[in-house]
């Protein structure tokens, strides 16, 4: 769901309602008021967010100046602009990584879950929320496809809490950053949790939700480019 342009008069009415929200600047970051005010493509992408794929409505750019301002402050509260895993990250953060592009040239969010600890899981939150801010194309207020590798994680394995969070991110506190979620070779065990995290999809993301074997990944990433974990030629495996 790309964002279309936006005239600017309208970028500027959506920034405008923001201000008369924004009453305490001391909430936010200086650099994300700056940033609000000069950039129309990330305001339209929240415009986008906010209509959720559904045709324009009269309060929609209300809802959108009420997302900029959680969402600016939900970043400064989290420390988002001091996040720093750029050198030596722990070894089991980096099951997720980014790497390739999709059909569309889209950069590719490759989410192992049968890897993550449990026990360090806020570590977890604080590395996915550093890996959105610093994803390929940020500045341009890029995309991304999140291929949720899924084959050999079970109940024991499903970090509930951790998935439920991940969605929250891509939901709540990013701008129509999610293109789309690949979810591969989910075992049918996990159908009664996919039930309950799925109720913090609106209905249009749900619509950008795709479940996949090994035979269909390649509808949405080059063959080329599928790793070893879901039954691509791509070496790259990643180990705990």
């Amino acid at each position: 769901m790309a964002a279309a342009p936006i005239a600017k008069e309208v970028a500027d009415e959506i920034r405008n309602k923001f201000t008369a929200l924004a009453t305490d600047t001391s909430k936010y970051y200086e650099a994300d008021l700056e940033r609000i005010k000069a950039d129309d493509k990330l305001v339209s992408r929240y415009l986008v967010h906010s209509r959720d794929g559904k045709p324009p409505k009269p309060n929609d750019k209300d809802e959108a100046a009420k997302m900029i301002e959680t969402v600016s402050t939900w970043r400064k509260v989290n420390s988002i602009r001091e996040l720093d895993y750029s050198k030596d990250p722990d070894h089991v953060l980096t099951s997720m990584y980014f790497r390739g592009k999709d059909l569309d040239g889209t950069d590719v969010l490759w989410v192992e879950p049968k890897y993550f600890d449990k026990t360090k899981r806020a570590e977890f939150e604080k590395y996915l929320m550093w890996l959105v801010e610093n994803r390929p194309g940020e500045a341009e207020c890029s995309q991304v496809t999140i291929i949720l590798v899924l084959g050999d994680v079970g109940l024991t394995e499903a970090d509930v809490e951790f998935i439920k969070y991940f969605i929250n991110i891509f939901m709540y506190y990013t701008a129509d950053v999610m293109k789309k979620m690949v979810i591969h070779n989910m075992h049918w065990l996990l159908n009664g949790i996919w039930k309950l995290i799925s109720v913090l999809l609106s209905e249009g993301a749900k619509k950008r939700v795709i479940f996949v074997k090994n035979k269909d990944i390649n509808k949405h990433i080059p063959e080329a480019s599928v790793l070893a974990c879901c039954g691509g030629p791509d070496p790259y495996r990643y180990k705990a």
